[in-house]
Formats: C-alpha cells, structure tokens, sequence
C-alpha cells in the first residue's frame, strides 16, 4: 500500500544518509533535515500565479488534480522530467516506481536520434546505434521504444503540462529509476543523492562511468558495461555493473535479473542501486525494440 507523503514512513535509507557526502546530503542540509525534505527555491509556478480556478497561470496545470510529473532540472541542453506520482508506471518489469527522464529539449525524442542530438542525453552509449551516410541510429539496439512514453512526454513538456518541482516531498518513500530515458548522470549529483536519501529504494545506470569528473556516481547507479573486459574495467574502479548480454552466457560473479530469474519486478528487488552496500555485477538477455541490432562490445 502506497503511503502518504504527509505521513511518510522512510525506509532502509538513513544507513544511505550517513554514506554519502559526510554529514550531508546537499550542501547546508544536515542527515536530519533531509529526513523532512527542505522546499526547493520557488518556481514561476507559487501561489500568486494561480488563478480563482487554481490552474497555473506560467504552466497548464490544473492544481486541483492530482499531479502525475514535474520538472526536476532543465539547462540550456536537457530537460529532466519525473513522472509516476498520481498514475502508476504500467511498465510490468519496473513495477511501480517513479520514472525520471532526461530529454533533448529542442527537438522530440525520435527527431534527436534522426539528427544524432541524442548525444546529448546518451553520451557515448554505443546502443544509440552508429552514423552511415549522414544517417544516425541505423542499427540502434536501445531497448527504449522513444516514439512511445518519451515523445508523450517530451510533447506534453511542450504543452506546458509539467511545473518545476519545488519540495522533494514527493519522493519521500517512493521508489524512484533514475533514468527511463537518458543517461541520469545528467541529474545534479546533490539533487540526486538527496532524491535517494529521502526515497525507500531506487535503480540507475550510466554508461558514462569511465570519466573521472562521475565517479561521485557509484553509490546510487550502476556502470552499464557492454562486454566482459568492460565489467572487470568498472568493478575495478570500485562500480557495480549491469550488462545486456545476447544469450545466457555470463561471467561467474554475474546474477541473472531478478525479473528474467523470477519475474520479481525492479520496485521489489532494488539490486541495482549502485555500490553503496559493496559491489554487485547483474546481467539480463537482450530485450526491447533495438534486440536485434544488439552487438557484444566495448563503447568507445
């Protein structure tokens, strides 16, 4: 049973609160603040732009009605959206968790990858697929349908239908996956921490682990790894990883997916947070709508 943010019961993340950043998660917080989550600073969207009805005069949205997604950061690149607070996922493998997606914010979701503008939300991920004759994503093998679930919200971005987010309140004992769509390590580190502090569990993957300025990253996410040498890579700089592998075949430390070994979806296994309670090395068979494009490798 779901509980109510205004009687939250956090579980299993105070031992969290303690790990990371020494006394606090966000600069100024200390572990006992963020146990009722400071408001963030005021957006466009505060009272005083709400008309008689209650709707958002800055953003269409209707205050009265339960609100399903905000805006938890945009520059000049990006928008990161989080949605799933009013309106369960329908995703049978996550389960029901909060979904925060990192998105291109001048073009759709299918138009980026058309373009190659999804480098900027991908990264160097070599699933995005490869440029051949001035075409981009040919033989991409993301298992991420981007014409479904991010171009509904990128276009409902658009509309105006999200505010930006003003409480972590929300999140308080959700279960929350960084990164539906887009490489999380484009959320700032300290918003994220603290999403995680006040969560009750949460799963992410990057495949950016290599650079040195995102190692701050291996307590919440795991290293996506693409081949054997890869995990041995990422375990050595102290990452837990997640690998998509073609067939059954895995390294000897690897554990097959919760969902694929037992059909337990991610909101009730949570194995792959990060490296906060030591190391772990996951792996699951090819899946989604890239699957038969996908090719054992190492990311470049």
């Amino acid at each position: 049973m779901r509980r109510s943010p205004h009687h939250p019961a956090v579980t299993g993340s105070d031992a969290f609160r303690r790990e990371v950043s020494g006394p606090a998660i966000v600069a100024g917080v200390s572990n006992h603040e963020t146990t009722h989550p400071p408001p963030l600073p005021r957006s466009p969207c505060h009272d005083r732009l709400r008309d008689h009805h209650g709707h958002c005069r800055h953003h269409r949205i209707d205050w009265r009605s339960p609100v399903n997604g905000f805006i938890l950061h945009e520059d000049e690149s990006r928008v990161i959206i989080a949605t799933g607070f009013s309106t369960p996922s329908d995703n049978r493998k996550t389960g029901d968790m909060v979904q925060i997606w990192i998105l291109v914010k001048s073009v759709s979701p299918t138009e980026a990858i058309r373009t190659g503008l999804d480098r900027l939300i991908c990264g160097n991920c070599m699933h995005r697929g490869h440029e051949e004759n001035g075409r981009f994503g040919v033989e991409r093998s993301c298992y991420v349908n981007p014409g479904q679930a991010p171009q509904g919200i990128w276009k409902a971005w658009k509309s105006g239908n999200y505010a930006p987010l003003r409480s972590l309140e929300c999140f308080v004992g959700r279960k929350v996956r960084f990164g539906a769509y887009g490489d999380p390590t484009h959320i700032p580190l300290p918003l994220a921490l603290a999403i995680a502090g006040v969560s009750s569990g949460w799963t992410g993957y990057t495949h950016q682990w290599r650079k040195p300025s995102l190692q701050g990253w291996r307590s919440i996410l795991m290293a996506s790894v693409d081949s054997i040498a890869e995990l041995v890579i990422a375990r050595s700089m102290g990452w837990s990883t997640f690998r998509v592998t073609p067939d059954l075949d895995h390294h000897s430390i690897e554990t097959l997916c919760a969902s694929d070994r037992v059909g337990t979806p991610c909101s009730e296994c949570l194995a792959c947070a990060g490296a906060r309670t030591g190391q772990r090395s996951i792996h699951i068979p090819v899946h989604g709508t890239g699957a038969r494009h996908f090719k054992e490798g190492v990311a470049k």
